[in-house]
């Protein structure tokens, strides 16, 4: 059975269910699928609209919710979380080497007033970097931001549980396909598929397994397909691009 919906409609399915496949199919009066295609993170659309506050290179909001409709976004983020919290997202989401001094530094600056726009903090993240990180060919402020995004929208959480859900929701055969777009996420995809496909989580030095957890999926992909010079020539935001695929026992 084929079920065709209006993109509005499934967005505003998606938004209501709070992104739970599980909500979705039954909300579909689907059992079971064949095949899902997970595409991760901020969208183009979405970075295309300034307004958003998605984008380090325009000035906007300091906003970053995927759903509008969610109360926490990065205005709240920047201006009233401790510096300590601010570091360790920066570090822990944005591999943000610079954490600690660009933490202090919007510290500094929210005490004189409220940062409220994207290049405001723009900013305030070159302020703290040193020369040689400025000429670097990666954006200064790609990685705050990114580590703002990620923990606006808990976007971590929500790919662990996506996972899980995605996985019960296949037929036999069915494929579990992800792309992901940051290290961050794709361990988690590695690991949960590789999880997913080993089944039995008694320690190694078990005679016999005991937890009676069978595999659920087998691995397609050992090794993340990337893209090539060719789609990175139509596409140059894939360069970060890393897809993997496992297949429902």
């Amino acid at each position: 059975m084929m079920v065709v919906m209006g993109m509005l409609d499934l967005f505003q399915l998606m938004f209501q269910l709070d992104f739970h496949i599980v909500g979705m199919a039954e909300n579909l009066g689907i059992e079971g699928v064949d095949g899902i295609l997970l595409d991760l993170g901020v969208s183009s659309p979405q970075l295309d609209e300034a307004e958003r506050g998605f984008s380090y290179m325009a000035d906007a909001p300091l906003d970053m919710r995927m759903n509008s409709e969610d109360s926490l976004t990065a205005h709240e983020v920047v201006n009233t979380w401790p510096r300590e919290e601010l570091r360790r997202i920066l570090y822990e989401y944005g591999e943000e080497r610079y954490a600690p001094q660009i933490a202090a530094a919007i510290c500094r600056k929210r005490e004189v007033k409220p940062i409220e726009t994207t290049l405001e903090l723009v900013d305030i993240i070159r302020s703290t970097m040193p020369p040689a990180a400025l000429r670097e060919k990666q954006h200064p402020a790609k990685r705050s931001f990114q580590a703002i995004r990620i923990a606006v929208n808990d976007e971590l959480g929500s790919v662990e549980k996506v996972m899980r859900d995605a996985v019960d929701c296949l037929n036999p055969g069915g494929r579990l396909t992800i792309i992901t777009f940051h290290s961050l996420e794709d361990r988690i995809v590695k690991t949960g598929m590789a999880d997913a496909a080993k089944g039995c989580t008694c320690p190694p030095n078990f005679p016999v397994c005991v937890c009676g957890n069978k595999p659920k999926v087998k691995l397609v992909t050992r090794k993340p397909i990337v893209s090539g010079e060719e789609e990175l020539e139509r596409n140059p935001r894939a360069r970060s691009a890393k897809l993997r695929i496992c297949e429902k026992l």
